[in-house]
């Protein structure tokens, strides 16, 4: 049979070791606490199944000695010397009345008195072999798979009962985790880092491509661009330097050398149209990448708060549905 250890995991999908939430030692004391919530919610012929018998002799009033463990009592015997009397309970403050021979409630042999007084129990009358049961409030291990004194049918109760304290329990660590509280500030901060990246692209001084060096003044990149095509675009039919020694003047005056200083200088004019264009797409990447990966991260962040809260809502849930089926399992056991 599976440890209770084992069955509260079984049902609360929860891993319990010495240092978990809850951890071991924690689960040992829900699971004896579920003992004796269980047992005190049985009828009292259920009871009887979780007694043990002691004995003890009887003493004169005010010289007790028996100490119960959990007070409930279910039957006490007195032996006349022939049977086992049962004794009759009667209040502490009788027992007085209930020793003096004379009184009309004076215990007998034939039919003796208990009495709990200070967390001990007598018989009277005094110096008679007594015994008593006593319902005995079990303490249960997470390693052990049964109970002693205890019926079979109704042992289940326990490992749920402490399945729905071990899922409180985790809820209310979980619910103090710093974790989910990091993970919200991360998200928040990289919004705001996202959102100052996205605020430059339209800034005065600053854009996404970078700042008026680079984007918005007759330095920029795509100005540096367009004048190394326009140079390049005379170079070759634009009558530069004149239009007898352009590329297109020069081919037609058969003029190779021309032709071809015309083309090399066109090529470099495109290189450095290249080059200028190149540095422009780079500074627009980078700051593009930035914005992608603050949200990415922001994305990352979300997903963990999403995926912390979604546990909590399991566990929520499974400890609602465990709840039901404890009072279920109570309410049969009350009327058998």
């Amino acid at each position: 049979m599976a440890t209770f250890e084992a069955q509260v995991e079984a049902l609360t999908s929860l891993s319990i070791d010495s240092s978990s939430s809850p951890t071991q030692t924690e689960l040992t004391q829900f699971l004896t606490d579920g003992a004796a919530e269980v047992i005190n919610s049985m009828p009292r012929k259920l009871k009887f199944l979780c007694a043990t018998e002691d004995d003890f002799t009887s003493t004169a009033v005010g010289s007790e000695t028996e100490t119960l463990e959990s007070g409930q009592i279910l039957q006490v015997t007195r032996h006349d010397g022939q049977i086992e009397q049962p004794c009759r309970e009667i209040p502490a403050m009788l027992r007085g009345r209930a020793s003096d021979s004379d009184d009309m409630i004076a215990a007998t042999a034939t039919d003796p008195v208990y009495y709990v007084y200070d967390g001990k129990i007598n018989s009277l009358p005094a110096s008679g072999n007594c015994k008593y049961l006593e319902v005995n409030n079990p303490a249960v291990a997470f390693g052990a798979s049964t109970i002693d004194n205890f019926p079979d049918e109704y042992e289940y109760l326990v490992p749920l009962y402490a399945s729905i304290k071990s899922l409180q329990n985790a809820l209310a660590d979980r619910a103090s985790n710093s974790d989910i509280t990091t993970a919200i500030t991360a998200v928040k901060s990289a919004v705001e880092a996202a959102a100052t990246t996205i605020a430059s692209f339209t800034s005065t001084t600053e854009s996404v491509f970078g700042d008026e060096d680079t984007f918005l003044t007759d330095n920029s990149q795509l100005t540096r661009v367009k004048d190394a095509l326009d140079k390049a675009q005379e170079t070759m039919t634009g009558n530069l330097p004149s239009s007898t020694t352009d590329a297109r003047g020069a081919q037609e005056n058969e003029d190779i050398e021309l032709v071809t200083s015309a083309l090399n200088i066109a090529q470099t004019e495109i290189q450095r149209a290249q080059v200028h264009l190149s540095e422009w797409n780079a500074i627009g990447d980078m700051r593009i990448k930035q914005v992608q990966v603050n949200l990415s991260k922001m994305d990352g962040y979300i997903k963990e708060v999403q995926t912390r809260l979604s546990i909590i809502g399991f566990l929520e849930r499974q400890q609602a549905k465990l709840q039901a089926d404890y009072e279920k399992g109570i309410q049969i056991m009350r009327g058998a």
